[in-house]
């Protein structure tokens, strides 16, 4: 391990902080000190700015707003280190041992952190616009209300980590893994979920607009009131998951999974639906105005008082599918599968399909549906 005096800046450049309590010959004299006698450092309001630090172990110190900016602490072991409003902006963190320190509201813009251990870290309302930290580990950390704005997160391993409103939109969470993780309101627009696994991850509230979320997997996950308009969950996996009161307006669900899902009163105004699957799903109370849901499978699931007003649902299959009280004017059934379907008090007046498509639909649940006259004549119904 060695630390070194960089040469130049006599003045300190102390900006960020204008009372410095130690000055950076006195600093390095202390972590000499500590180093020798075997305790942690006490390097509060320290001014550190472009100090090698490389392999330096400053675990368990107290760097209270002390100035790291630009400084290289590659491999540096800092775990349990206090660096609460600390400025560690363009900072090298490659490598480094962070586990269990408190980093809140720490400035990290710029810095790279490549490979950082921050399990368990405290992170809150911490600066990480634009950090690169791919191949580090996030395990259980605490990035509450953190603003990790353009940050590349790829592959990197967030299991259990709590990022309640914090700031995500544009960043690189590809691969990610965020199994278990709180994501409670916070803000993903036009960020990259690409094969991300959120499997059991709560996302309530949470803003996901025009976010890219092809092939990740959602399973028994929470996204009760999100924001997913303009997403795109291609080939998604959500099986299983709450997504009730979830605006899904004009997103990309092909070949996406909700099997089993709740979508009490969700929002699929415009959205392709095409080729997903929602065997016995709770669709009731949707908006599914507009939607496309070409060769769909609905098998079982529960679509009552649903909007399904002008919707494409040819080829689809709605085997046992539960229509009562649906809303299906102007709906496309050419070519479904209509067997055992209930469409009591249905509304399903100028719905678009041949007699043969209706040849097996259950004609005791017809008796309550509204069809206007030709419809009824069209369809070749006996009502």
């Amino acid at each position: 391990m060695s630390f070194s005096l960089p040469q130049g800046d006599t003045q300190g450049n102390q900006a960020p902080y204008p009372q410095v309590a130690i000055s950076r010959k006195d600093a390095l004299l202390e972590i000499a000190a500590s180093l020798h006698s075997h305790r942690a450092p006490l390097l509060d309001e320290a001014d550190l700015k472009e100090t090698d630090l490389r392999q330096v172990d400053l675990s368990g110190g107290s760097l209270f707003q002390a100035n790291l900016a630009m400084a290289d602490l590659s491999e540096a072991y800092m775990c349990g280190a206090y660096l609460y409003g600390a400025n560690l902006s363009r900072a090298i963190l490659s490598g480094t041992n962070l586990s269990k320190a408190t980093l809140i509201r720490v400035n990290l813009s710029g810095a790279s952190l490549w490979g950082a251990d921050l399990r368990g870290a405290d992170l809150r309302e911490t600066d990480l616009a634009h950090v690169n930290l791919r191949g580090s580990d996030l395990v259980g950390a605490n990035l509450v209300q953190a603003d990790l704005t353009g940050a590349d997160l790829q592959d990197v391993d967030l299991t259990g980590a709590d990022l309640s409103r914090a700031n995500l939109n544009a960043a690189n969470l590809q691969r990610a893994d965020l199994s278990r993780a709180k994501l409670n309101g916070a803000t993903l627009q036009e960020t990259n979920l690409q094969e991300a696994n959120l499997n059991r991850a709560v996302l309530t509230e949470a803003n996901l607009y025009q976010a890219n979320l092809a092939h990740a997997t959602l399973i028994q996950s929470n996204l009760g009131m999100a924001n997913l308009s303009r997403a795109n969950l291609q080939e998604a996996t959500l099986w299983g998951s709450d997504l009730r009161f979830v605006n899904f307006t004009e997103a990309n669900l092909h070949k996406a999974t909700l099997a089993e899902t709740n979508l009490y009163r969700a929002q699929f105004v415009q959205a392709n639906l095409r080729e997903a699957h929602l065997a016995k799903a709770s669709l009731a109370e949707a908006n599914l105005n507009a939607a496309v849901l070409v060769q769909t499978n609905l098998v079982k699931a529960n679509l009552r008082g649903s909007n399904l007003i002008g919707a494409n649902l040819s080829e689809a299959n709605l085997h046992a599918v539960d229509c009562t009280h649906a809303y299906l004017q102007r709906a496309l059934l050419f070519g479904s599968v209509l067997t055992n379907v209930i469409f009591s008090e249905a509304d399903l007046r100028e719905v678009q399909a041949t007699p043969i498509d209706f040849a097996d639909v259950n004609w005791m649940s017809l008796s309550t549906a509204i069809i206007d006259p030709s419809t009824v004549q069209r369809l070749g119904l006996q009502m």
